[in-house]
């Protein structure tokens, strides 16, 4: 036997050069380093904070999806009330010429000699709140009921025998409702007894 193969084999039967720790206790003892670590034990780490990574992610995503969904909402309402505002506006401007179709009337039925204008006058008004009506406007009821300032508007006070008070006596101008605004507060009498 050569002296090199003494060596060596010297060498495996003490265990030097081969890697191997001459006492098993000493490898258990040794902290793994993240070089040292398995590759399953890697692998396992680097999902668990890709899936971290993802919950953020997805979190956010959420979160940008609602504020998305309300600033969607909000405009869709801004917008439904601006519309509302201008045909509010709109109407508001045509309420006079109703109130002079209604007087026209008003004058015409106590003059026979026009019956036929009265007609035309009447096939007008009905057009009118035709179109009034479609768009979702109604007249405040207000003669003998109770009077209530969020629809009326109280003119004059008027004493009555008949009526109690805080009554609408009398109605001066007409007032009107677009679905649930008012679009013009009745203008009334109102009684009030001493």
């Amino acid at each position: 036997m050569t002296e090199k193969e003494h060596e060596h084999q010297t060498s495996e039967q003490t265990g030097e050069n081969s890697g191997i720790p001459k006492n098993p206790e000493e490898n258990s003892k040794k902290e793994p380093s993240s070089g040292d670590m398995p590759k399953h034990d890697q692998v396992g780490a680097e999902e668990a904070a890709f899936e971290e990574k993802l919950k953020v992610l997805m979190n956010q995503y959420i979160r940008l999806q609602a504020d998305f969904d309300n600033f969607r909402r909000r405009t869709r309402e801004e917008a439904a009330r601006a519309q509302s505002s201008v045909t509010m506006a709109v109407l508001k401007e045509f309420l006079p010429v109703l109130d002079n179709f209604d007087l026209a009337l008003l004058q015409m039925e106590n003059d026979t000699s026009g019956a036929s204008y009265v007609k035309g006058f009447q096939m007008l008004q009905k057009q009118m709140m035709k179109v009034f009506n479609d768009f979702g406007v109604t007249e405040i009821k207000a003669e003998g009921c109770a009077f209530d300032p969020h629809f009326h508007e109280a003119v004059m006070q008027v004493p009555s025998e008949k009526q109690e008070n805080d009554t609408v006596a009398m109605v001066l101008q007409k007032g009107y409702m677009m679905k649930d605004q008012v679009l013009r507060p009745a203008k009334v009498q109102v009684v009030h007894n001493d």
